[in-house]
C-alpha cells in the first residue's frame, strides 16, 4: 500500500503508521485524528482495476499503486466530503426495498460501485460533489442578452443611455453544448455493469450537489440551485468495451511487467494542470519531477 502518510502544512511528514498510533501533532496538522485515519484507509494492491482508476491517467494509476507518497489533509477535504455525502444518502436508501445502494459489481475483471439502483424504475443515480463550474458544463449553459423587465441605466456609458432597460443574462441549457467528461463515461460503465450483472436500465441521472452554490460566482455561471438531478446520456457499450478494457490492459500489463507506463496525456492531466497543483503522486512522477527524471527517467 503505497500511501506512506500525511504532510503536515511546512512539507514535513508523518507516517500512517505514527497516524495510527497517535503520534501526530493534530494542531499543526489542521485536522482531526479521525479524519486521518479515514484518510489512511487503502484497498490492496492486488486488486482488480475499479472503474474510476480507468479513468485517470494510466501513469497515474500505476504510481498509486507502486510509489511511496504522502498526501496533504487539505488536497483530500472535498473527496472526503464527497464520501460523507454518499454515506449519508446511502443510509437514507435502506430499508426501501426497490432502492439498492451501494452496489458493488464486476465485469470483464473492471469492478465499480453503483451509488444507487431502483429496480421500479429501473434508474441509476450517481452522486456527485462539484463545483458550479462542473455544472454549468453538464448543462451546457449559454446565455442572450435581454432587457431587464424594470430596471433601467441611471447613467449612460457603452453599456446603453440614461433611462433604456438594463441589460442582463438570460441562461439558457443547451444539450448540444453539454459536456459530461469522464462523468458520461463512469456513469455509463456503472449501467454496463448493472445489465451485465440483470439489472435493466432505462434511465440515468447524475445528483450534483453544488459545493458553491449560492454565492455570485455560481450565479454569474447561471447555476441557481444548490442540487440538480441531470440525465445523463447513454453511450454505445461497443466504444465502453473498448475504451475500458483498453485502459484495464494497460495497468494490468504496467504493473505485471513493473514498466513504468507512458505520461499521462492532455486530457488526464486537463492540459497539465492536475500536474501541477492536484495529482496525488505528482512529487514521485519521473515526468515531472526533474530530479527523478535526471536519474535515468
Amino acid at each position: 500500500m503505497p500511501l506512506k502518510g500525511f504532510k503536515y502544512p511546512d512539507g514535513e511528514t508523518v507516517s500512517i503508521e505514527n497516524v495510527l498510533k497517535g503520534d501526530v501533532d493534530l494542531e499543526r496538522m489542521g485536522v482531526s485524528l479521525p479524519t486521518l485515519l479515514h484518510m489512511s484507509e487503502q484497498r490492496p494492491n492486488d486488486r482488480p482495476p475499479s472503474t474510476t482508476e480507468l479513468l485517470i491517467g494510466t501513469c497515474q494509476a500505476y504510481l498509486q499503486r507502486t510509489a511511496d507518497y504522502y498526501i496533504s489533509p487539505q488536497d483530500n477535504a472535498f473527496a472526503l466530503a464527497g464520501t460523507l455525502h454518499h454515506l449519508k444518502l446511502e443510509k437514507s436508501a435502506d430499508g426501501l426495498e426497490r432502492l439498492l445502494p451501494e452496489l458493488a459489481l464486476k465485469y470483464e475483471d473492471i469492478t465499480g460501485i453503483v451509488d444507487l439502483y431502483d429496480s421500479k424504475t429501473k434508474t441509476l443515480t450517481d452522486y456527485k460533489n462539484t463545483g458550479s463550474y462542473k455544472i454549468s458544463q453538464l448543462l451546457g449553459l449559454q446565455y442572450k442578452m435581454i432587457n431587464h423587465p424594470t430596471e433601467v441605466y441611471k447613467r449612460g456609458g457603452k453599456w446603453g443611455r440614461v433611462g433604456s432597460p438594463k441589460r442582463i443574462k438570460e441562461w439558457y441549457a443547451n444539450p448540444e453544448k453539454a459536456d459530461f467528461g469522464d462523468w458520461g463515461w463512469q456513469i455509463n460503465w456503472y449501467r454496463l455493469l448493472l445489465e451485465k450483472s440483470g439489472y435493466p436500465v432505462e434511465e440515468m441521472y447524475v445528483q450534483a450537489t453544488v459545493r458553491d452554490g449560492g454565492i455570485q460566482m455560481a450565479r454569474e455561471r447561471g447555476i441557481d440551485k444548490n442540487i440538480y438531478l441531470i440525465p445523463v446520456p447513454f453511450i454505445h457499450d461497443d466504444h465502453l468495451i473498448e475504451k475500458f478494457l483498453d485502459k484495464r490492459d494497460l495497468l494490468n500489463d504496467s504493473l505485471l511487467n513493473n514498466d513504468l507506463p507512458s505520461m499521462c496525456d492532455s486530457e488526464e492531466t486537463w492540459g497539465g494542470k492536475k500536474c501541477e497543483m492536484y495529482c496525488p503522486v505528482r512529487e514521485v512522477c519521473p515526468y515531472i519531477n526533474k530530479e527523478i527524471m535526471n536519474n535515468g527517467y
